[in-house]
């Protein structure tokens, strides 16, 4: 006697997908150290899918044929961009890295007026602070088990991203074929619902994708121009790229970015350079928050702040840097499918301890 796959899980459709869906959350939980460069894959070939099949329906080329001439461009891209700006660019983030200690240093010195700080009967100079960072750096390089360490994660990181191509590539070339075969867990009658769900979940994370990749290209070409050409700040080139990378890290990012480049600012130019700079940031930020996001991104992925941070921290805790970049999308796609399996009333309903007006 044979059981069709549905009738080996026990309940009704719903307690199967619940089924599912735990044994999915287990499977991942196993196998989180080696998902994050296929997660990073399969966002890369979320972004480009809907491109590559523009360009497959108007141009009737094969699809392999559209994805490798993608893979070409971005690869011409990416080394006429390295060409460009990769000298300085390596140059400034090591006179950074090694001046930083001295730049610190020096922006205790100007704070408290003088060259030293008295801890109980000790007194130490801010150049014995700065000294003594650098050495600190010098030995994190210099000791056999660190540069091993260094060693490691350098091949490691150079195995991921050799994976990230090669999955990004089969799942542009083939990932059309995931909603099929996700539908098929799905009852007939719901399909249509499930669909509609679907394309509004992918237009909320497209949207916040695109606006992500505009975002960090726009603000690291603006704090350039202003730090650089206009205000003559060290370093400009690498706190703008620094910072447009640290805009995809919500909350935090912006904010290390800014103390970095004021730090900068005081130590080479004093309080009023490391003003303008700050001020430079937040007026940054305020454009971006206002004028830019709403703009690119949309307010479909506009989330409650306390949601957002909730997000991020939990991204943070249960998957390091890249469950906090994700984090936010995530929410926004579970937002929207609350908002569509669980729609606003009408009615207003007042708050405990509120009248209703």
């Amino acid at each position: 006697m044979t059981h069709t796959a549905t009738e080996l899980i026990p309940g009704g459709p719903r307690r199967r997908l619940l089924w599912l869906a735990l044994a999915a959350l287990v499977l991942l939980w196993i196998s989180r150290d080696v998902l994050p460069p296929f997660v990073i894959a399969a966002v890369i070939a979320y972004a480009f899918s809907p491109l590559v099949a523009a360009i497959e329906a108007r141009s009737r080329v094969p699809r392999i044929v559209v994805v490798l001439a993608m893979y070409a461009v971005a690869l011409a891209a990416i080394a006429a961009v390295t060409w460009a700006v990769a000298g300085q660019l390596v140059s400034e983030l090591e006179e950074l890295a090694t001046g930083g200690a001295a730049a610190l240093a020096e922006s205790l010195r100007t704070v408290l007026g003088h060259d030293a700080i008295q801890l109980g009967t000790r007194r130490i100079t801010v150049g014995e602070i700065a000294r003594g960072l650098n050495i600190a750096i010098a030995q994190s390089l210099s000791t056999p088990s660190d540069a091993l360490r260094l060693a490691n994660l350098v091949g490691d990181v150079a195995v991921q991203t050799v994976l990230v191509v090669i999955v990004s590539f089969y799942l542009l070339l083939d990932g059309q074929r995931a909603w099929p075969f996700a539908l098929r867990f799905v009852q007939p009658e719901q399909r249509e619902r499930a669909v509609e769900m679907a394309a509004r979940i992918h237009a909320v994370l497209g949207r916040w994708l695109r606006g992500q990749l505009v975002l960090i290209v726009l603000v690291a070409l603006v704090l350039y121009l202003l730090l650089g050409p206009l205000l003559h700040v060290p370093y400009a080139l690498a706190l703008s790229m620094v910072s447009g990378i640290l805009e995809i890290i919500p909350l935090v990012g912006p904010i290390i970015a800014a103390a970095l480049a004021g730090t900068v600012a005081f130590s080479h130019g004093g309080t009023e350079l490391a003003l303008v700079v700050l001020g430079i940031y937040v007026a940054v930020r305020e454009v971006e928050d206002q004028l830019v996001m709403p703009v690119v991104i949309g307010r479909a992925v506009h989330l409650h702040p306390v949601v957002t941070i909730f997000a991020v921290l939990v991204g943070l805790s249960v998957w390091g840097v890249l469950g906090g970049l994700l984090a936010v999308p995530v929410a926004a796609a579970l937002n929207v499918t609350v908002t569509e399996l669980y729609p606003e009333s009408s009615g207003t309903i007042a708050a405990p301890g509120h009248e209703a007006r």
